[in-house]
């Protein structure tokens, strides 16, 4: 579909009545037989490697299909300034909503953001994923208004690492006099000048001239940047990739309050199972360079680290000189303490060993609770008298690819083999399977997991275990 053409689908939409109701949550949008509202989110990152598809999910999830995201391409990527330009298109409405890395902001004089990409602070997907989940994020996003859009959700991005060219980045004097790329972003220009170097911009996917930039793991397997050699420095987080999506002025002043209420909540439900993909991606392609033999692995030193944060305690004094951005460099410092540590694993080739993020482990494994009524069950559409066999209190476990559910006094009533794709959850039950279902059989639903809960949903066309449909799984300690 043209973007005109979907704008006009959109606006003819726009104006349709909430529908509330069905196993999806609340739905905003089109009626249950009426056309979807469609909405544009044009990206220049290859959404794949973005938070889009899982912001997309949750909005069709949460309206039951009533409003949809249309993905395009912002046709950019000859352009050093790609971001800007993307913010540009949505405050111009050539897209309704935009997907772009929180750096930009700084170069479109909003500083609401600095605190999450400031030097050395978030070094974790745990303590990323406390930041964009805590109470900061409103006020960050409230922050883009000043540039002529308004703020929907705040997203989870890879951690970013020194990456060398010419020669390893680790301690302050590896980066004395070395050009090193940067997609513009005013906090990352100025550490790397208090750090000796120069920062450049540089078109996407082309690193020539430059003596190291700053990447991930993920963006250094897409582009094979690693095939050349290169060297990554595993224990230095500078900071992380976080995305913000924002929309047209006009296209959500258009929506109804419950469309507006709708996407903010798609936002929040899409950072949990994003930063499981993080995790998932940054493991892989750490495995994948570790196989080809050609990265090397650095770790900086104690001294080195120290370092490193004292080349930059100016550019705090700098930042604190704005009052959002001192507490909030303030707050995250007081999360460091309680977020996700790292692991270490193997390389695939032995003998190296890099940091990854414990959160790759996964994030299934241990036990769930979960407590179902017979009103709840006749009402999900379960027969009575299954409905009866499964009244009350229990709980399953999930560990190493097999489940087991138990009753509320721990007897085990059923198991089975489990299997994660994705979002894709998909299981079978061993004999004798329980009420309403068969053994052998594979069931497939959707799944997402927000701290201590775990939700299942329908997959189309599939048919899907009722009883998981109705309420979350909560994790027990």
């Amino acid at each position: 579909m043209s973007r005109g053409g979907a704008a006009a689908l959109a606006a003819a939409a726009l104006v349709l009545p909430v529908a509330c109701g069905g196993t999806g949550g609340d739905k905003a949008g089109g009626g249950a037989d009426g056309p979807a509202l469609v909405l544009t989110l044009e990206s220049e990152d290859d959404v794949t490697i973005t938070a889009a598809p899982e912001f997309a999910d949750a909005v069709e999830r949460l309206s039951g299909g009533a409003v949809r995201i249309a993905f395009e391409q912002a046709g950019r990527g000859s352009e050093i300034g790609y971001e800007r330009g993307l913010v540009e298109d949505v405050r111009a409405g050539k897209a309704q909503l935009g997907i772009v890395g929180v750096r930009v902001w700084s170069r479109l004089g909003v500083t609401s953001f600095q605190a999450l990409v400031a030097p050395f602070l978030v070094d974790s997907l745990g303590l990323q994923q406390r930041v964009v989940a805590s109470p900061l994020a409103g006020p960050m996003l409230a922050g883009v208004e000043d540039a002529g859009v308004v703020g929907i959700a705040l997203l989870p991005g890879p951690l970013r690492r020194p990456f060398g060219l010419s020669h390893a980045l680790v301690g302050p004097e590896d980066y004395r006099g070395a050009t090193v790329g940067i997609v513009p972003g005013g906090v990352a220009a100025e550490t790397f000048r208090r750090l000796g170097a120069e920062a450049r911009g540089y078109v996407p996917g082309r690193l020539s001239g430059l003596d190291g930039a700053e990447l991930d793991p993920t963006t250094i397997a897409y582009n094979g940047f690693d095939r050349a050699g290169g060297a990554l420095t595993t224990n230095v987080v500078l900071w992380p990739k976080p995305y913000s999506i924002v929309m047209n002025r006009r296209a959500y002043g258009t929506l109804t309050q419950a469309q507006q209420d709708l996407l903010r909540r798609a936002g929040r439900e899409a950072v949990a199972p994003e930063l499981r993909q993080l995790a998932r991606d940054e493991a892989t392609a750490l495995s994948a360079a570790c196989e080809r033999g050609r990265l090397s692995f650095e770790a900086a030193s104690p001294g080195q680290l120290a370092a490193l944060r004292e080349a930059v305690g100016p550019l705090y004094d700098e930042l604190d000189r704005d009052p959002l951005t001192s507490k909030a460099v303030a707050s995250i410092a007081a999360m460091r303490s309680a977020a996700v540590a790292t692991a270490a694993v193997p390389c695939a080739r032995g003998g190296t060993r890099v940091a990854v993020d414990a959160a790759a482990a996964s994030p299934l494994e241990g036990r769930w609770r979960w407590s179902w009524t017979r009103a709840e069950l006749l009402a999900a559409g379960i027969a009575p008298a299954d409905a009866s066999g499964l009244v009350g209190n229990g709980f399953v476990d999930f560990e190493d690819g097999r489940f087991r559910g138990m009753d509320g006094r721990g007897a085990i009533r059923s198991t089975g083999t489990y299997t994660l794709d994705g979002d894709r959850f998909r299981l079978r039950f061993d004999a004798p399977a329980p009420p309403g279902t068969v053994a052998g059989v594979v069931y497939e639903l959707r799944w997402s997991r927000y701290r201590d809960a775990l939700r299942f949903s329908r997959v189309p066309g599939r048919e899907p275990l009722l009883a998981l449909l109705i309420e979350p799984f909560r994790r027990v300690a």
